[in-house]
């Protein structure tokens, strides 16, 4: 860990092959190698913050209360402990949480004795897109930071003022030097090559001016959507296990979201859902966050809240204005069906988009499923790595 000691605000980032090598290291090491190496590294981190900073040494980890910071959480408190390091707790409260994720991030703090702060955002979701509009759900390219002339979608938008912004303003005001954070490279294909630019301890001169450390950045779950070669080594929930870790009860509400299923419940467990996947079977399994995100709709959220959480799925539709974008989303042949079909019926008397938002809550009566195969990823997984 001696490079990792030596990085300065100057020269903020490991080497490239440094990083390289951290990341095939992780590809075959076993969990518990891969526990004393995260915990080393926090130990180092917190030693170097301790010999630049002194007692005036502020650390923070940033909470979402999803598995991955938890697990980040647990990992600090370890280390702080031995330490005698006393650290914040920041959690990016976007005003759209899962009750379930309030419930535990209240649990979590009086059990773990957090000392905990809440970034929360200066606008609301439904403001955002009442000034907006839904120009797509899909396309997420654009600055996050949404500056004046910035051409970034609303999703990015949502990010950057509910979350971006938040963050920014609580590390200024807080003026924490060392920020810890879940981050892990297998959740997408953007954050890989972010983990392959920073690393998972880096200054961050330009974004948060802090310095931040990604401790499980190379850590794998089955779920992950993208393979890096890892061959889909399960870490984090093994992770949890091995520690007996509570969690959110909203891991426990994943939905069978495949017509071949014929349990007695499409709502099953986290170890029902593993056992599932494993078997073949489509299983959407959320993720904490802003439950009205249009982000996962590619892995079947719209079914998953129409299912699970009804009220979510039509503030969505009529409140947010969705359903506008998502008919527009639709495939050209798709869409002519639709018409056809809602007309034959004499649900709609002209086959355009208005007359189908106009009686949009009675067609959902009469066909709920109408937007669930909508903007969903058909893709395979990629093979896995020989």
């Amino acid at each position: 860990m001696e490079e990792y000691a030596m990085l300065t605000t100057q020269k903020t980032r490991l080497v490239k092959d440094t990083i390289v090598a951290a990341e095939d290291w992780h590809k075959t090491a076993a969990l518990d190698e891969k526990e004393a190496r995260s915990l080393d590294l926090v130990r180092t981190v917190l030693r170097k913050g301790i010999a630049e900073y002194g007692d005036a040494l502020k650390v923070v980890v940033s909470c979402s209360f999803g598995i991955d910071s938890i697990i980040t959480l647990h990992l600090v408190r370890t280390v702080a402990a031995e330490l005698g390091i006393s650290f914040d707790t920041v959690w990016n409260n976007t005003l759209n949480e899962y009750p379930q994720t309030r419930q535990y991030a209240k649990k979590m703090t009086q059990e773990w004795a957090l000392s905990l702060i809440e970034a929360r955002p200066e606008t609301t979701l439904k403001k955002i897109y009442e000034e907006n509009g839904v120009d797509t759900l899909f396309k997420r390219k654009g600055d996050r930071r949404g500056e004046k002339g910035a051409k970034e979608p609303v999703v990015e938008k949502c990010c950057g003022a509910l979350k971006h912004k938040p963050m920014q303003k609580a590390i200024k005001e807080n003026g924490w030097h060392i920020m810890f954070n879940g981050v892990r490279s297998g959740e997408s294909r953007q954050r890989w090559m972010a983990g392959r630019r920073d690393g998972d301890f880096f200054y961050s001169s330009h974004t948060w001016k802090t310095w931040v450390c990604r401790p499980i950045q190379w850590w794998t779950a089955l779920t992950d959507s993208f393979n890096y070669g890892n061959n889909w080594q399960e870490d984090v929930w093994e992770y949890v296990r091995k520690h007996a870790i509570p969690y959110s009860e909203i891991y426990d509400m994943n939905a069978v979201i495949d017509d071949r299923y014929e349990g007695p419940t499409a709502i099953v467990d986290r170890v029902t859902a593993e056992r599932l996947v494993a078997e073949g079977y489509n299983v959407f399994m959320p993720r904490t966050g802003c439950q009205a995100c249009p982000i996962p709709i590619k892995r079947g959220y719209l079914r998953y809240l129409r299912e699970v959480f009804p009220k979510t799925y039509r503030s969505m539709l009529f409140q947010f204005g969705f359903a506008k974008a998502l008919i527009a989303e639709m495939p050209e042949e798709q869409r002519a069906e639709l018409m056809d079909e809602l007309s034959s019926f004499g649900i709609i008397s002209e086959k355009t988009e208005e007359a189908v938002l106009e009686r949009l809550e009675e067609i959902i009566e009469w066909k709920p499923c109408v937007f669930d195969g909508v903007g969903v990823d058909k893709r395979k997984k990629p093979k896995e790595a020989a």
